[in-house]
């Protein structure tokens, strides 16, 4: 479903969040209004032991959080909303689900505290759950409440709430990278060199002004790609380098709401024979200025497959429950070993060495290499 203007002025406000976590209440808003909704609540989840819930919530529940009806709320009543979240922690991601549909009658769920509660104070009847990301480690999910006078949640919003989520999911993964480098580098433009991926920030035009020591060496390198005089990224094709300007101006537009692209790869052949990089270029916004001058642009991430020991790799294949066998072929494949070369480094021969590659992207629920070097940099972001 394409967006309307109310969509665009959304997604300027949810890419400002990625540098700003401080802008969650007004992209949450904007959103709750580009969706005819009155109110939503994101949740932030990690998988792993002693991780805490982060909750960011539009001005309805917000306000509400802050009076002593609130306070009361969650700390007593907002732990029964713990089985929606697990229910929709089975769920496909970017599927809104109406409460309706979780097993419950809508006299049951009516009659729940914390739905009773909540509807006298806030005026939500009908929610509208939906799961953003799609990984082993990390559950982002929002929970998208409609006016008490809803019967059951219109259809036109969850409609709507297609075209957001992708960019939602996409700004909740910049901005674990940025708050990453925040808290462990002080938010030092330095802290960019401790990214062991090649890291880019490009205006709209294309032109790139921040570059951290990865990205310099690989475009030092002018192997396939590198920095023109104008400072915008060339490529050894010319189709190439245009697709990446349009991609750049896209997601840049897309920034400041007026685009609708939350991410684009592309495969950079290499002169040498070496294995082509891949840039993963997604938007990124900093109204405040957190990099030294404000911008709506793209952030480049540039990975060279020929220098992965930044790819965390024992941990990604435990998570995704490969075998041992698996685990090898994962890491050939990040090396970028071809099946045949695969097939000899196992002692096996190519149909099966073609099986276990098969086998290793089904388990990471990608279809391409180059995806599945995406998926272990999104999972776990390459800061040293």
């Amino acid at each position: 479903m394409k967006l309307d203007t109310r969509g665009y002025q959304a997604l300027e406000l949810i890419y400002d969040t990625a540098v700003n976590p401080g802008s969650w209440r007004r992209a949450l808003d904007a959103t709750a209004t580009a969706i005819e909704a009155k109110a939503i609540a994101l949740v932030v989840r990690g998988k792993k032991a002693g991780s805490k819930d982060l909750t960011m919530m539009s001005s309805v529940y917000l306000d509400f959080s802050r009076t002593p009806a609130g306070w009361y709320y969650g700390a007593w009543l907002s732990r029964m909303q713990n089985k929606d979240w697990d229910f929709l922690q089975a769920q496909p991601a970017h599927q809104p689900i109406p409460d309706l549909d979780t097993g419950l009658s809508a006299e049951a769920l009516d009659a729940r505290k914390d739905y009773t509660f909540l509807r006298r104070r806030t005026g939500v009847a009908r929610r509208l759950g939906v799961r953003l990301n799609a990984d082993l480690v990390w559950f982002d999910a929002m929970s998208i409440g409609f006016d008490q006078h809803e019967l059951e949640v219109p259809l036109s919003s969850s409609e709507r709430s297609r075209a957001l989520l992708p960019h939602l999911t996409k700004a909740l993964e910049i901005g674990r990278v940025f708050a990453l480098l925040k808290a462990r580098y002080k938010a030092t433009l330095s802290a960019l060199d401790q990214v062991q991926a090649g890291i880019a920030i490009a205006l709209p035009d294309g032109q790139v002004i921040v570059k951290n020591a990865e990205a310099e060496r690989i475009l030092g390198l002018k192997d396939g790609i590198a920095l023109a005089g104008d400072g915008r990224i060339v490529t050894a094709d010319p189709d190439v380098t245009s697709k990446i300007r349009t991609h750049i101006l896209d997601v840049g537009s897309t920034a400041r709401g007026q685009s609708n692209r939350h991410e684009s790869l592309v495969s950079i052949a290499r002169p040498s024979g070496l294995t082509p990089l891949l840039l993963d270029i997604g938007p990124v916004s900093d109204s405040k200025a957190e990099l030294e001058q404000g911008l709506d642009g793209a952030l480049i991430t540039i990975i060279d497959p020929e220098r992965i020991p930044y790819l965390r790799l024992d941990r990604f294949t435990e998570l995704y429950g490969l075998t041992h066998a698996e685990t090898d072929v994962c890491r050939w494949i990040a090396d970028g070993a071809s099946i045949a070369e695969i097939a000899e480094r196992r002692g096996t021969s190519p149909t099966t060495a073609k099986n276990q590659v098969s086998a290793v992207l089904s388990k990471a629920g990608v279809s391409s290499r180059i995806e599945l070097i995406r998926l272990i940099l999104r999972v776990f972001p390459p800061v040293a």
